[in-house]
């Protein structure tokens, strides 16, 4: 009984080390059924698959006790100016009406900033929309500089009632409306703020319960979902939230630029690197200086060019036009823009990822939105709140 007591406890042992050496084997080859990776946490969607349309609901994890002013969301410059058509009426009371008025057709081209609607803007990323409005021939009409695009409330296809609707189905996204007004003198600048509080109804932040350092959580859980700038301060409401409640920490390239300026961008060819980098270049200074007041505000990261000083360079493109496509020609803004959105891509997945400027970001307003490959750049910006969240 001994012996074969003995023989069992050698069979098992031998048994033992051979599935030890099994296990070994197949953890080192790969082999067995293949294990599920776990799962990200709630609400901690990758900004590289999160859908664009409801990205804020999706990250929640990573936004809900962040400050709304200290969440990176991409935002969209002269956001209205989409519907500028390519022959456009002007703005009377905009401020390049005299300049525009000489061709109608070269200013579309340089004030045409985005080539999606607002509702698709916002399905594309957008959470801060630069809205502008002229009052001109009794209605209110999209407009930048002076060429004007569709009217804005029409109640068959103004954007108004979609804007309404896309707000009112998406209660988790936070959107900063930034509105500006151009109207004759004695018209009322404040209407088209105080139909858009009517539109929106309860959805509608006041000043004086929420602020732009409340966290987003508390956004969402007060049904809160839609902050109105007035930018012209033609409103004294306390769902009108105030201008100064808005900043670009300098990050807005300069306008009215010197002949000189403009003849040294003439002679370097078109588009000049130049003017893409002294936007980057205000927007590394933006980023890397202490916020100081700005801290309780807006930050909107001006990451967009100044198409004044290639006036020049679109004037002998319109003159020999059967040389150049109409994609250049008539939408030369949107040229520009495209050429500079890749470098901003580069920007934010290597330098601004660093602890200092990815603490900063706030809104970074683009032009072209709706013209990014996959949303790149979007994402781009969206992924530094994933940064943020661990320096933290």
């Amino acid at each position: 009984m001994r012996r074969g007591t003995d023989g069992t406890r050698i069979r098992q042992a031998a048994a033992a080390l051979a599935a030890l050496i099994l296990g070994a084997a197949i953890l080192m080859i790969g082999g067995g059924p293949a294990q599920a990776a776990p799962a990200a946490p709630a609400g901690r969607t990758p900004a590289a698959t999160v859908d664009l349309s409801h990205w804020m609901g999706d990250m929640r994890g990573y936004l809900d006790d962040r400050p709304l002013n200290r969440i990176a969301m991409p935002g969209s410059h002269d956001s209205g100016s989409w519907s500028i058509p390519a022959d456009p009426g002007l703005c009377t009371s905009g401020w390049s009406y005299q300049v525009a008025s000489l061709d109608h057709r070269l200013a579309a081209s340089i004030s045409r900033a985005q080539s999606d609607s607002l509702t698709a803007q916002l399905d594309e990323g957008a959470r801060y929309l630069d809205l502008r409005l002229c009052l001109e021939g009794g209605q209110w009409r999209t407009f930048h500089g002076a060429p004007m695009g569709d009217v804005f409330f029409d109640a068959a296809t103004g954007e108004a009632a979609a804007l309404g609707r896309w707000i009112d189905a998406h209660p988790s996204e936070v959107v900063v409306i930034n509105l500006s007004t151009a109207a004759p003198a004695g018209a009322d600048r404040g209407e088209p703020l105080t139909r858009l509080r009517e539109l929106f109804g309860s959805r509608v932040a006041t000043r004086t319960e929420l602020s732009p350092a409340a966290s987003y959580g508390d956004f969402v859980k007060a049904g809160k979902n839609v902050v109105l700038v007035d930018a012209s301060n033609a409103v004294d409401q306390p769902w009108a939230w105030h201008a100064d409640s808005v900043s670009d920490r300098g990050s807005y390239p300069t306008g009215d630029p010197s002949w000189w300026d403009i003849l040294k961008s003439f002679l370097n060819g078109s588009p000049p690197q130049q003017i893409y980098d002294q936007t980057l270049s205000l927007d590394r200074a933006a980023l890397d200086r202490d916020p100081g007041p700005d801290a309780d505000r807006f930050f909107v990261l001006a990451g967009i060019v100044q198409p004044d000083v290639q006036i020049p360079q679109l004037f002998m493109i319109r003159l020999l036009s059967p040389f150049f496509p109409a994609s250049v020609r008539d939408n030369y803004l949107l040229y520009l823009a495209n050429g500079l959105n890749p470098q901003l891509v580069t920007e934010l997945r290597t330098h601004w990822r660093a602890p200092r400027p990815a603490a900063h970001m706030n809104i970074v307003a683009i032009d072209d939105l709706g013209g990014q490959p996959q949303g790149d750049l979007q994402r781009a910006v969206i992924d530094i709140n994933t940064v943020a969240d661990q320096t933290a």
